[in-house]
């Protein structure tokens, strides 16, 4: 629903203030109400193919951002399924009695904490120089580091040695999804802005898709090239990057709380095709930052945690939470491994692996018109029930008598099956919400802790999996699936009580929706009152569900 003239006035009102006293915008710059209703209104009659047409370059550079996520899902992939590759096996592994070489179960652990470990501090730190440098810069700079760690992992020699890569790259591997959902978010249209978020998942499937691709092409080979070209490989994405991002636009949400007013519209002219609309869009974006600075005028990450921020906040954490307690840490992660544990041969578990990221990358690809016309909570709510069934019935699967290569085969089945549900819906739709429910001001400090946390959990996985899954170990194979059966249910719960609808919204409505407190399942009806006067300076005010 759109906000009546009457709110629009008394934040315009209140920016008008911010002018006059010099705190926040230079004076005599001054937004116009009919600027700020004009710019709302063609984002609510904007359709979806307008908006690609019109924002062509905007989504374009969108895409950009997105590489640096692709190299953040090939890598995990890649460390995941290393230890299925026999060279690898052969050169870091300790020889078995059968003939057969495995490596160590705590060096397993080891490899894959390096990636979540390094997300830790990545994802925390990159907030800072997100906001002292804007995201271009910031892009840049991991893209470096990237390629460092790249180096590093194919020049390594020992195990410790591809341990210290894989901390080097998680740095950035944790901070590239948390600068791309923050530039998506900021730069595309209402209409487009969850169909971008989605193609955060989708580069995620296609580093993944990639890393399985190019891994089980070079498997089969019994010298280190087996897996130095795999790494390699990781070289593409940076460098691309570092080839464009000097012709990218910065965002113009960034450059209006730097009160760089021309750079901001400067910046709005190059990410749509009719210029003209920059100056009604930069009034939007002054009236949204200035609904914000009304609140609070700090931005920390304490701020997160406070007022109408901490249940923003805590909406994003938990919806990035759930991936990985549903499941998907061992679904994609180690699904080839799994295979191979389960008894298939090395050939067909690594095809099997390949057919399961290509399920999810169409499963991505068909969540873009769900998207695009159906609300985020019932989509991420249904797909959850779907998920928490699947890892049921793998579970179940692994007690019942008689377990065969027949019931290998239904397993993995089911986790193609998984993976296309979870890429269809709760896969892509965590990036849709996170990147919509944060405040514009705390946008990347509330994604970055989202990560944290996500990457927190991935933490535990890594320690816990190889150790649940390794014959020398516990040998749980498919009875795994319990645990996150179990970790499914609050979840579920959680989601149906606390996960509002905000399909449709624009930032300043989301804004005032979460100030007035509106109840989660209000979120989809909420309605604001329409008067038709109004006192300049006058609070913001409205009127819940009629």
């Amino acid at each position: 629903m759109l906000l009546t003239d009457s709110e629009r006035m008394s934040a315009i009102n209140k920016e008008v203030s911010a002018v006059q006293g010099n705190r926040h915008i230079e004076k005599g710059d001054l937004i116009t109400l009919e600027q700020a209703q004009k710019a709302t209104q063609k984002q609510h009659d904007l359709t979806l193919v307008q908006a690609m047409k019109l924002y062509r370059p905007a989504i374009g550079w969108s895409f950009l951002f997105s590489l640096g996520v692709i190299t953040a899902g090939f890598d995990p992939q890649l460390v995941g399924t290393l230890v299925a590759i026999p060279a690898f096996q052969n050169k870091f592994g300790l020889l078995q009695p059968d003939g057969s070489y495995i490596v160590q179960a705590q060096w397993q652990s080891a490899f894959n904490l390096g990636v979540p470990v390094g997300q830790v501090v990545g994802a925390l730190g990159v907030g800072v120089p997100l906001e002292r440098i804007g995201r271009r810069w910031t892009l840049a700079c991991c893209c470096v580091i990237t390629c460092i760690a790249v180096a590093l992992q194919a020049s390594s020699q020992n195990k410790p040695q591809i341990l210290i890569a894989e901390l080097v790259n998680g740095v950035v591997l944790g901070a590239y999804p948390v600068i791309a959902p923050t530039y998506i978010s900021e730069v595309t249209p209402v209409v487009f802005r969850g169909v971008g978020a989605a193609f955060i998942n989708l580069s995620f499937v296609i580093g993944q898709l990639v890393a399985s691709g190019v891994l089980a092409g070079t498997q089969a080979r019994m010298d280190r090239w087996s897996y130095d070209i795999p790494f390699l490989c990781q070289f593409i994405f940076p460098f691309i990057i570092l080839a464009l991002l000097p012709f990218c636009p910065e965002s113009p949400w960034y450059l209006v709380r730097k009160n760089k007013m021309v750079e901001a519209e400067e910046s709005l002219k190059r990410l749509m095709v009719v210029a003209e609309d920059a100056k009604v869009n930069l009034a939007h974006i002054r009236l949204t930052t200035a609904l914000e600075l009304e609140e609070r005028d700090t931005s920390s990450f304490a701020d997160c945690f406070r007022g109408t921020d901490r249940r923003r906040t805590i909406i994003s954490i938990m919806v990035y939470a759930i991936q990985p307690l549903v499941g998907n840490f061992l679904v994609i992660g180690y699904a080839v491994y799994f295979f191979e544990l389960a008894g298939l041969e090395t050939s067909n578990a690594f095809n099997l692996g390949v057919g399961l990221l290509a399920v999810g990358f169409v499963g991505t690809c068909l969540s873009w018109p769900v998207i695009a016309y159906m609300g985020r909570r019932s989509i991420y709510n249904y797909g959850l029930v779907i998920l928490t069934v699947l890892v049921l019935l793998i579970g179940i699967l692994d007690v019942v008598p008689n377990y065969n290569l027949a019931t290998t085969w239904v397993q993995s089945s089911l986790m193609v099956v998984y993976n296309f549900f979870y890429d269809l819906t709760i896969g892509p739709l965590c990036f849709v919400i996170i990147s919509e429910t944060s405040s514009a001001k705390l946008r990347s400090k509330t994604i970055a802790i989202s990560t944290t946390v996500n990457a927190l959990i991935n933490v535990a996985c890594a320690v816990g999996i190889p150790y649940a899954l390794n014959p020398d170990q516990g040998n749980l194979r498919g009875k795994l699936a319990f645990v996150f059966f179990g970790a499914a249910l609050p979840c579920l719960v959680w989601c149906f009580m606390c996960l509002p609808e905000i399909k449709g919204r624009t930032f300043d409505e989301i804004d005032l929706m979460f100030q007035r407190k509106v109840p989660t399942k209000q979120f989809k009806e909420y309605k604001f009152e329409r008067e038709d006067n109004m006192v300049a300076g006058e609070t913001l005010h409205g009127q819940g569900p009629v």
